[in-house]
């Protein structure tokens, strides 16, 4: 009792600290606004929880046909939230509050709700743990508490928490990690790091490779800078940490072993940037959307004395050089992975900056008031020189000189009456101090209240207000140890005023935030009652238990999961590369918006919809360009349902078999009569002769506002381009394919593209977004030009061809392949029952190619084979035949066999360190 006690107040104390730094999204929460962000937080984050709840309470752990055209999310999902340890034991929660009754039917809405509640709880744990730590390196309670205020209470655990929620997760790990660090070095045990590691690398496998960098970056210091006396040797620690990081690694490896199998074999374009070895990219004094270090932090920082102490130089060497490295893009590219550069560690900068404070704090008695002084002045002219050299700070320049020199002169006359034991001075210089920073804090918290973004110059005095507050007490506290916990009262409020001051401008306006609301998440631009609707009404005409809508929310590829339909759009950083080759590569489509993570739409073309049972697509009424034989179904004030009048059966029989190798340099549409006429396979001993190749239309190219030479356009007008005007007219009722090469010389400049009436866009250059896929395909209705514009400015446009499609070989299957007796998808498992009457080969399914599917047709194993560049094929027998597909993850069962012989092995490593 007397332990649970102390352990539960502390429990209580930073609830209410992650409460009070919560409080601009608390305030937001009774606003019905909600601490999600606009882009990926509603676009994947909230999406991808309800799916993964909804899963994983109805049973279903491994696989979504509502996720893109169907998707592993097991191991698609472990980059997010589908091995989470915290969204696990939310879900855990959540459902008991569903099974009593508390809670009912949690959607999107109620993930977004509770958002906020779930990550002040997250950052209590990572406070408590940070505590731990700090109190584990012999740190007094005090000064561990200022230490996880500072990790906790950092900008970079909120914006995780907004745009990217599970990255937030890697700030419990790190100090576990730091921990079972400790632990070896003290201790010589390495339970603790086994543990850590575990739990690291089982949570999320991108933050384990970032955690694991980190760690080491630790470890390395901590081998070649002892904190206490007779610590493990060397040699031994670095053995002992290679058991712990294999037994660890092992223990994860249920989790872990499927997730790098879905990274490996995920496609995204290789960033083609020149990345920089060192940039100075933000303010970590004032602006900073990564990292602002506290006042308190550069005050110590400056006390040369303290670096006497062990654990303050090993803290303020370590915080130095992740300065250096979050200065360098060439290192953020390492932590992404080799990739574009991206600041997502930063939390390992706040933490090193929390033990430094930690350990400095804990020597203030220790100090004499001259060097804290010299600390105090040289901590204002750094903020001076920060301010002054900073371009984006909105604060006028005679302002800036103006504050500093009041602030400087205010330092001095309260040192100077610090020495002479002046309280009249101190007094006057702490009440005017303290007086103008509550006007700041008054003035700023209208600001809260009210939205305002224009707080620049408010924040700015907050800073330096903060600071020099902070330098007065920690100055008195030097003085008068007994005011030492008055200064870290004051620090810890002025963290939670920070952290609430970056929720407002960086997060809440500047992120936009504020625009998500009930009213948007249930509105016309996100959760469309209109669509919802209409997607009702299909379902209730609907005889088939699976069939797709191409519809998408506006660039909201995620929709599908959103408003529960079977789409073909699909927004992940890891997909399945077969699905991004087909889209990318092997049939050209495009998705109205160039990007990079994410498929979208058919391009209106026909073969494609009835191929892959796209049989219903969705359009505004102004857009007629509705794909061929799709004839109007269902209409609302908005929108109009067109429905495929040419449906292919879910299971499709073949027996043309043909080689990916021979249409290698086929045009796209001959690789779709292929697909239409048989299957294409990869290794086929005697392929079938190819589909007669498409007409290919000549043409004269003349330019509009533009000069078109020898393969280069340069459009002079503010839009232009070209036009082909057709020499032979395309049957009526045809559509036209249109194939073309297209760069843009541009380096900076995205832009639209248009032919006829078919619009897309193309990213600029050096975006990290751009796919460098410049081969494009676009379909239209037939007509005797062909119009092909885009934006004024210089363009590389060659290969153009023109194909007429008349539809024979769509309309000729759609006729004459029967449907299908029995087709149900569950999840994971696919049944059909299909009767093979004309002796095909192959059973052919639009379901995703993925490691992991296993098939059966009447009882026996049977192969099943990647077809048509991206889907499942499996052999077929003459006449009945029940077809069973399951999918498992890939290398699930070798891995849980791992982790269960890892655990084994843990306990025994553990119980002989005991012994030994």
């Amino acid at each position: 009792m007397k332990k649970f006690v102390p352990a539960f107040t502390l429990a209580v104390l930073f609830l209410l600290i992650s409460m009070m730094a919560h409080g601009v999204y608390l305030l937001e929460w009774t606003r019905n606004g909600f601490m999600v962000g606009i882009n990926d937080g509603l676009s994947q984050m909230m999406p991808f929880k309800s799916l993964l709840y909804d899963q994983y309470t109805e049973g279903e752990f491994f696989y979504a046909p509502n996720f893109g055209l169907g998707r592993d999310t097991f191991s698609g999902l472990a980059y997010y939230f589908s091995t989470s340890i915290v969204f696990l034991l939310t879900v855990g929660f959540v459902f008991l509050l569903e099974v009593i009754g508390i809670v009912n039917n949690p959607d999107i809405l109620f993930w977004a709700h509770a958002a906020v509640w779930i990550s002040i709880t997250r950052l209590a744990a990572v406070l408590a743990i940070a505590y731990a730590v700090f109190r584990y390196m012999d740190l007094p309670r005090l000064s561990a508490f200022l230490g996880a205020a500072v990790y906790g209470l950092s900008g970079i655990y909120f914006r995780h928490v907004v745009f990217w929620e599970f990255f937030a997760d890697a700030c419990l790990w790190l100090p576990l990690l730091v921990l079972g660090v400790e632990k070896l070095f003290r201790e010589h045990r390495a339970g603790w790091l086994v543990f850590a590691v575990a739990i690291s690398m089982f949570d999320n496998f991108y933050f384990a490779y970032v955690n694991f960098l980190l760690i080491s970056i630790y470890f390395l210091f901590r081998l070649f800078m002892p904190l206490t006396v007779n610590e493990t040797k060397k040699s031994k620690v670095l053995l002992k940490a290679a058991w712990a990081a294999f037994i660890g690694a092992g223990i994860s490896a249920v989790s872990f072993i499927p997730a790098v199998h879905a990274f490996v074999n995920n496609h995204r374009p290789p960033y083609r940037q020149e990345i920089e070895w060192f940039n100075v990219i933000d303010n970590v004094l004032y602006t900073s959307s990564f990292i602002v270090f506290p006042a308190i932090f550069v005050l110590l920082v400056f006390t040369w004395p303290l670096y006497r102490d062990r654990k303050f130089r090993f803290f303020a060497i370590l915080t130095a050089f992740g300065l250096l490295l979050h200065f360098s893009p060439l290192a953020a590219s390492v932590f992404n992975g080799f990739s574009a550069p991206q600041y997502r560690w930063e939390y390992f900068l706040s933490f090193a900056a929390g033990g430094a404070v930690a350990a400095g704090f804990n020597r203030l008695s220790d100090l004499k008031l001259k060097p804290v002084v010299f600390a105090g002045g040289a901590s204002l002219f750094i903020y001076a020189f920060y301010a002054l050299t900073d371009k984006n700070l909105e604060v006028g320049l005679p302002l800036i000189a103006v504050i500093f020199i009041v602030t400087s002169s205010l330092f001095s006359v309260y040192a100077a009456a610090l020495s002479k034991r002046s309280k009249t001075g101190q007094a006057v210089v702490i009440s005017f101090v303290v007086i103008v920073f509550l006007l700041t804090a008054f003035r700023f918290a209208q600001d809260v209240a009210d939205r305002n973004i224009d707080a620049q110059l408010i924040l700015f005095l907050a800073v330096i207000g903060v600071a020099l507050l902070t330098f007065l007490l920690v100055t008195r506290a030097v003085k008068t140890p007994s005011t030492t916990w008055q200064a870290a009262f004051f620090i810890i409020f002025g963290l939670i005023g920070f952290v609430n001051g970056f929720q407002l401008v960086v997060l809440v306006m500047s992120g936009s935030t504020h625009e998500v609301t009930e009213e948007f998440i249930t509105g016309p631009d996100y959760d469309d009652p209109e669509i919802r609707g209409l997607l009702e009404q299909i379902e209730e005409r609907e005889t088939e238990d699976i069939y797709r809508v191409d519809w998408m929310e506006g660039i909201r590829n995620n929709t599908a999961l959103v408003q529960d339909f079977r789409g073909v759009n699909a927004y992940a950083s890891i997909l399945n590369k077969h699905v991004l080759h087909f889209y990318l590569y092997h049939l050209e489509i495009d998705m109205e918006r160039e990007s990079v993570s994410r498929y979208a739409t058919l391009g209106k073309r026909a073969n494609l919809h009835s191929l892959l049972q796209a049989d219903y697509i969705i359009l505004l009424h102004e857009d007629e360009n509705k794909p061929f034989g799709f004839v109007e179904t269902l209409s609302s004030e908005h929108y109009t349902v067109y429905e495929n009048r040419h449906p292919l059966p879910f299971v499709r029989v073949v027996s043309e078999t043909f080689s990916e190798k021979s249409l290698e340099e086929a045009p796209v549409l001959r690789r779709e009569h292929a697909m239409l006429s048989g299957v294409i396979l990869q290794d086929i001993q005697n392929p079938s002769p190819l589909p007669p190749p498409p007409t290919e239309l000549p043409f004269t190219i003349r330019g509009v506002d533009a000069h078109y030479d020898n393969g280069f356009l340069e459009v002079t007008g503010e839009t232009g381009g070209v036009d082909l005007e057709l020499l032979e007219k395309a049957d009526p009722g045809s559509d036209l394919y249109v194939s073309f090469h297209l760069t843009n010389h541009a380096p900076s400049d995205g832009f639209p593209l248009s032919v006829n009436s078919y619009s897309t866009t193309r990213k600029p250059n050096d975006s990290v977004y751009k796919t460098f896929v410049d081969d494009l395909t676009i379909r239209v209705p037939a007509d005797d030009t062909v119009r092909i514009r885009m934006d004024e400015g210089r363009y590389e446009l060659t290969d153009i061809a023109v194909y007429e499609e008349p539809y024979e070989v769509l309309r000729e299957k759609a006729a004459s392949e029967a449907a299908v007796s029995l087709a149900e998808w569950d999840g994971s498992h696919i049944r059909a029952e299909v009767t093979n009457e004309t002796g095909g080969h192959f059973f052919v399914l639009p379901v995703p190619y993925e490691k992991g599917w296993q098939a059966k047709v009447n009882g026996e194993n049977a192969e099943v084979m990647q077809a048509n560049y991206s889907f499942l094929a499996v052999p077929a027998a003459e006449g009945f035949n029940r077809i069973e597909l399951t999918f498992r993850p890939p290398y699930f069962r070798l891995s849980l066999m791992i982790t269960f012989l890892s655990l084994a092995l843990a306990v025994v490593y553990v119980r002989f360190q005991k012994r030994t």
